[in-house]
């Protein structure tokens, strides 16, 4: 039932914002695509998200699963504590364990209840912590893969000079603290573990969170991952969303300078520098907003950036490259079409967990006694309802509601076309340099 990263892809053309020649749209004919996650329990969000995209006419809707919540449904060690005892039996990693049962899951319900354009997508799997303090790791220095994450660093630096100053000047010191992180433990589990979740599910979009990256890192690390979905796994249909400078973690807001005229520009142009090198799909970008935001906190996004960045990205690079926003929950407003695909969570958790804190306010008497009445699974269903008002109330807002209709058109027109892929996860590094 789930959407194939190339029907994803043809869906968010049809929604492209700009005419051929970089005009802006009216706002009324423009289209953002709702995206949402789901966390445990799944089968709750799941359902309500299903049941969203499904009423109407149909809407498109792209449901999210993070690597923290794909491990915590996968029984990682310190996420779900298992009981004295009790072991856990299983071979392959957490996450990917996690994120297969939460996939089937989702396209269950998806055809329980006919909803036809839903996709999954890898939401923040984030790239291990870079720590300027970490000493430089000297051990394998003439090995194999420190010349090549040399050379990639390297060519990287140079690919930015141009545009980006002094961010792409390197030190003796700064390129070995970049190529034993490229080879550290920790990065090459990352990197193994978003392939093998790919290969696993094979979502229609994925994310790289590359969060406080230094510019150069982020270039190569993007780039690397991008190359292993295309040429090691064959996967040329999962869009790749890339992430450029910091949009913000769980709570945090942070500090935002707004910007204009020939500083905007510049930016504009590095973000599409970054597009060209990196061959991503898509990208997030800093525009204001606050992850977890709480429920009276919103933040207007700033529309000249997205207006400036996104015309640039459709010029400049031949294609429409949709923006991620997250922190959807703490937007004032959507700005449709130029926000390609508004990130939402924390808005249906407190959803849900409101209907289910009414509901003990009301009757803690009586879930205090043991009535089952009040205390079976009738409180899971009224998160379960809550959610997916919620997520209908969020599809009217970013105006893709009942556009079923124009997705059949869209989606019949696509040629037949059966992607292959590789099923064995190789340790193949790909770059052409």
């Amino acid at each position: 039932m789930l959407l194939s990263g190339r029907e994803l892809r043809a869906v968010f053309q049809h929604f492209c914002p700009f005419d051929q020649e970089g005009n802006l749209l009216d706002e009324g004919s423009r289209v953002t695509i709702l995206a949402a996650n789901v966390n445990l329990p799944v089968e709750i969000q799941a359902r309500a998200f299903a049941m969203a995209a499904a009423a109407g006419e149909q809407s498109p809707m792209i449901v999210q699963l993070s690597y923290n919540s794909a491990e915590t449904i996968g029984n990682a060690a310190g996420r779900i504590r298992p009981l004295p005892g009790v072991r856990v039996h299983q071979t392959e990693a957490p996450v990917v364990v996690g994120a297969r049962q939460a996939v089937a899951l989702i396209n269950s319900y998806a055809a329980t209840y006919g909803a036809k354009y839903m996709a999954v997508a890898l939401d923040h799997f984030q790239v291990p912590k870079y720590d300027e303090s970490d000493p430089v790791t000297q051990s394998n220095a003439d090995s194999l893969a420190r010349q090549i994450a040399k050379v990639r660093v390297l060519h990287a630096a140079e690919y930015m000079r141009d545009l980006f100053g002094e961010e792409a000047d390197l030190t003796e010191e700064t390129l070995e603290r970049y190529v034993s992180y490229l080879v550290s433990p920790e990065y090459i589990k990352f990197r193994r573990d978003f392939l093998a979740v790919v290969q696993a599910v094979r979502p229609a979009w994925g994310m790289i969170d590359t969060e406080k990256l230094p510019p150069i890192l982020d270039f190569v690390v993007t780039r690397e991952i991008v190359d292993g979905v295309r040429v090691v796994l064959g996967n040329t249909d999962m869009m790749i969303e890339a992430e450029f400078g910091a949009t913000g973690q769980r709570g945090e807001a942070i500090p935002y300078e707004r910007l204009t005229g020939e500083r905007l520009q510049h930016f504009a142009e590095q973000v599409a520098c970054f597009i060209q090198y990196t061959g991503a799909d898509a990208i997030a970008y800093p525009i204001g907003m606050e992850h977890a935001a709480l429920k009276d906190v919103k933040h207007e996004p700033d529309r000249e950036r997205l207006l400036v960045v996104q015309r640039q990205l459709f010029l400049g690079c031949g294609r429409y490259i949709p923006f991620a926003q997250h922190g959807g929950t703490g937007a004032a407003s959507v700005v449709r079409g130029l926000v390609g695909k508004n990130n939402v969570n924390t808005h249906f958790l407190v959803a849900g967990a409101n209907a289910l804190a009414d509901h003990v306010e009301k009757h803690v008497g009586e879930i205090r006694a043991g009535d089952k009445k009040y205390a079976g699974t009738g409180i899971f269903t009224l998160m379960l309802q809550a959610e997916a008002e919620a997520a209908l109330a969020k599809l009217a807002e970013t105006g893709s509601r009942d556009t079923g209709p124009q997705l059949a058109e869209v989606l019949r027109k696509l040629p037949e076309h059966q992607p292959e892929h590789d099923d064995t996860l190789t340790d193949v590094d790909p770059y052409a340099e």
